[in-house]
């Protein structure tokens, strides 16, 4: 398992990496339509689209993620016991105490965003706190604050917004590619352009979909084995995890460009059961497995 200075290291290299390969996938299907709709200056759009997004991505992907879950400040005399809780196992992480925000979201789950440990905020659903008693909210809170640590928030919060975008380009662009548009006249349209356009079209959801998977699962172990340095009390975590995973309320702000984020797999409405290929996480029987091996 990668240390946590390694893991923070390559999370920023990470990071700009994705943001590279999503540039070159959005830029490659605009100038796969400017082709076939004869528009050639479409692909200098994507590539304006792509670099914003990008930017808006690392320096504001943090406070998009929060709106999502409709999720509100708390200060120290809002909830003193929460607060002090995570003052004090921010200076045991040894980094800034970040912005604590509470969503109304019934469902249990908890996450971390933001670029770096000096613009970072944790956030918990109201059901996590109903649901978890104090050792157990502790274990779930060093989890997050390790992802702070570790900077696997950066990717997280890059990963959201770009994962979002590039669901939204595939279903406008899909939409254009059958129904039509720019140019009526079909001979004027560049065949090979149409092609390029629908194949890319058709790959971008599961580019969107690997890169979500690519900051996932070795990272929640290295958080869940983070978090018991700090606690010194590994069955906190243990318990609070069987709880999440097996709690059945569902979330009402669920979002497949943001369940990476959470420390449980967030239940969708309509009781959809992701496959173990696909699924963010690792299962949970193997992640209290290594817990008790500590």
């Amino acid at each position: 398992m990668k240390s946590a200075y390694s893991q923070s290291s390559s999370n920023v290299s990470k990071t700009w990496i994705l943001i590279i390969l999503f540039t070159a996938l959005v830029t490659g299907i605009c100038y796969a339509a400017g082709l076939y709709f004869n528009m050639p200056w479409l692909a200098f759009i994507g590539l304006l689209l792509a670099l914003g997004q990008g930017f808006v991505g690392y320096q504001f992907g943090d406070k998009i993620a929060l709106s999502s879950v409709g999720a509100k400040q708390v200060k120290s005399e809002d909830s003193p016991q929460l607060y002090e809780m995570v003052q004090n196992l921010s200076k045991i992480a040894g980094i800034p105490t970040p912005k604590i925000y509470i969503s109304p979201d019934e469902s249990a789950n908890a996450f971390a965003c933001g670029r770096d440990p000096e613009h970072a905020s944790i956030c918990f659903n109201q059901g996590i706190i109903s649901l978890l008693d104090r050792n157990e909210i502790e274990g779930v809170t060093a989890h997050e604050l390790a992802h702070i640590k570790n900077r696997d928030i950066l990717v997280m919060t890059v990963v959201s917004v770009l994962a979002g975008v590039i669901a939204f380009i595939a279903d406008i662009g899909g939409r254009l590619a059958f129904f039509g548009g720019g140019n009526s006249d079909s001979d004027s349209k560049n065949p090979f352009g149409m092609i390029l356009f629908i194949a890319l079209l058709i790959f971008a959801p599961f580019v969107g979909l690997l890169i979500q998977m690519g900051v996932s699962r070795s990272r929640e172990f290295l958080a869940d084995a983070t978090a018991v340095t700090m606690t010194r009390y590994p069955e906190g975590l243990v318990h609070a995890l069987e709880k999440l995973y097996a709690s059945p309320v569902p979330s009402s702000h669920y979002s497949s460009a943001t369940s990476h984020f959470f420390i449980a797999p967030p239940k969708q409405t309509f009781g959809q059961k992701v496959s173990g290929l696909f699924s963010t996480h690792p299962p949970i029987e193997q992640r209290v497995a290594a817990l008790k091996q500590m």
